[in-house]
């Protein structure tokens, strides 16, 4: 089973973002059942001239938002971004305040204003990304100062709002990381994170990997986002994955790193059948507590990939991911399928062991298994530089025998890598030693083989070993097939002897194998011969089969 997904899952709780008129917006929470109500609240709009001076057209409109969500029982998060010409010198409202204090003065009004009705605060949106953060670098370093000061002036007006860190583009856990490295650990209450990036066309459940992790831009990287915060002692706290969605546009891709080259959206089947996966997906992960869907109506009539995001088309009517959002939000996540081939694969080294010692070669033999998506491929390191690989199946041998001339010796670390058909990695390994054999008193050896095969197609198949040492044997092996001839002399007596018709050097190092087709017929012997090389000594071994 992956991992993250459980038949007895928690529910993230389901939320819409709205536009237009608060009837409206409230209206279609009450319709769907959702449990969240998220909007945009422009400080540039609504403190347009000066600070503590309120637009009131705007600030009105906010006003009925929150007391109709509220009357509703919705919980509601306000995402407060842009910048008034006063407050950042610019009249460009996505360039950030020049003085954090400024906007955090503003913030805090407005969870004063809405204290025990407004539950989650996002404290701008998307400042990693430099389409919404202009001015200054979208650096956690730029944006630290305003979520430290926003989340001392929110919990001084209403200390049970939650304090939302972003909500940042994809999920952007090296940004999370630039967060703590700024100390703004204790400025948040949750990590927001945005997963309707840019021409997503994806399954919840399909992802990348990047460096090992999950990708920063794949549904499930907030495992990623989760495992940073884990390990700054923030494992108990939430991600609120504020907007989540995928465009039905018909359009291709017009923006990132794939404009061009791909199409921006999906088809409208596709869009209701992934909300239910998305939810289902959030549903095996506990601190994943909200999931928001990236918006309830189209956002206009022009055919583009941002237009076409919505529950509702832009003409009012319903698609089938309003269905499919109502089924969430009323009856909960009806899905029992797991949500993503996260499951690493699994290792087992046959060859070497921590006992082997080894000198100029050394035999790997390694397999490994993935159950969910089957095993794709094996690498083998000698201490971390990659010397052997290839594309394997499920419990299928991977075998090499490698030089070792340019390790040094003293203790080698054998390692191999494992990746799944989905990309998840695993890593397992085996310190040995490389020893000099020349120090070692005399090492007996011993050779031993079988012949296997139907007809004439012959295998000679065998090893050659130091009895009750995990020793490798330098030197080469020398695998034959003879033929025993007869021979007329002169004096027309016959006498018999052992031709040899094939024969192949193998190393000593590794199991050794030789296949033949025998074309006369007749006794043959198959043999092996080891020649001394210090401190082995010599060893041979025959066994004979008839050809008829």
């Amino acid at each position: 089973m992956a991992v993250g997904w459980s038949s007895s899952a928690h529910a993230a709780e389901t939320g819409i973002s709205v536009q237009g008129s608060a009837s409206t917006a409230v209206a279609d929470a009450n319709a769907l059942g959702v449990d969240w109500v998220r909007r945009f609240a422009d400080w540039n709009a609504l403190e347009p001239s000066a600070p503590g001076v309120y637009s009131s057209s705007a600030i009105s409109e906010l006003d009925d938002l929150v007391s109709r969500a509220h009357a509703a029982k919705k919980k509601i998060t306000l995402t407060v971004l842009g910048a008034p010409t006063w407050a950042n010198g610019s009249s460009d409202a996505r360039v950030a305040p020049r003085d954090p204090a400024q906007y955090a003065t503003f913030i805090g009004r407005l969870a004063a204003r809405y204290r025990g009705r407004v539950q989650s605060w996002e404290v701008w949106n998307e400042p990693d990304e430099p389409e919404f953060w202009h001015g200054t670098p979208a650096s956690p370093a730029s944006y630290a100062p305003l979520l430290k000061a926003s989340y001392t002036a929110i919990k001084a007006a209403d200390p049970a709002a939650q304090v939302v860190a972003g909500p940042l583009t994809g999920n952007n856990y090296d940004f999370v990381e630039g967060l703590y490295g700024q100390g703004a650990g204790g400025s948040f209450d949750a990590v927001g994170v945005h997963t309707d990036t840019a021409c997503g066309i994806n399954p919840p459940s399909v992802f990348y990997y990047e460096d090992g992790r999950v990708g920063r831009f794949s549904f499930l990287g907030f495992r990623e986002v989760h495992a940073v915060m884990a390990a700054h002692g923030d494992g108990g706290k939430p991600i609120t994955m504020s907007e989540m969605g995928w465009s039905t546009t018909t359009t291709r891709c017009d923006r990132g790193k794939w404009a061009g080259q791909k199409d921006a959206g999906v088809n409208e089947a596709t869009q209701a059948a992934f909300l239910s996966q998305a939810y289902h997906c959030l549903a095996g992960y506990p601190y994943m507590t909200t999931g928001i869907w990236f918006s309830t109506r189209d956002g206009g009539a022009a055919e583009t990939e941002l237009n076409r995001y919505g529950l509702l088309r832009w003409n009012g009517t319903r698609r089938g991911s309003w269905a499919a959002m109502e089924q969430v939000a009323t009856k909960g996540d009806q899905l029992t399928n797991s949500c993503g081939d996260l499951e690493p694969p699994t290792i087992k080294i046959i060859a070497p062991t921590s006992a082997t010692q080894f000198e100029d070669q050394i035999f790997i033999s390694a397999s490994g298994h993935d159950v969910d998506s089957g095993l794709k491929s094996l690498q083998f390191y000698l201490n971390g530089k990659a010397v052997a690989g290839a594309s394997v199946k499920n419990d299928e041998l991977l075998e090499r025998t490698l030089s070792t001339e340019s390790l040094p010796y003293g203790p080698v670390t054998v390692k191999v890598r494992a990746i799944d058909s989905a990309g998840a990695t695993t890593y397992s390994d085996v310190v040995v030693n490389k020893i000099r054999m020349s120090t070692l008193p005399p090492q007996k050896t011993a050779l031993a083989f079988k012949v296997t095969g139907k007809a004439a197609t012959k295998t000679i198949s065998g090893r050659l070993t130091v009895p009750g040492t995990q020793l490798i044997p330098t030197g080469k092996v020398l695998v034959r097939w003879q033929l025993y001839k007869r021979k007329h002399w002169v004096t027309k007596r016959a006498e018999w002897f052992w031709v040899s018709k094939y024969a192949r050097w193998k190393s000593s190092a590794a199991p050794f194998k030789f296949t033949q087709k025998l074309k006369a017929k007749g006794r043959w012997r198959a043999s092996a011969t080891y020649s001394a090389s210090r401190p082995f000594t010599k060893a041979s071994a025959v066994k004979t089969v008839r050809i008829r």
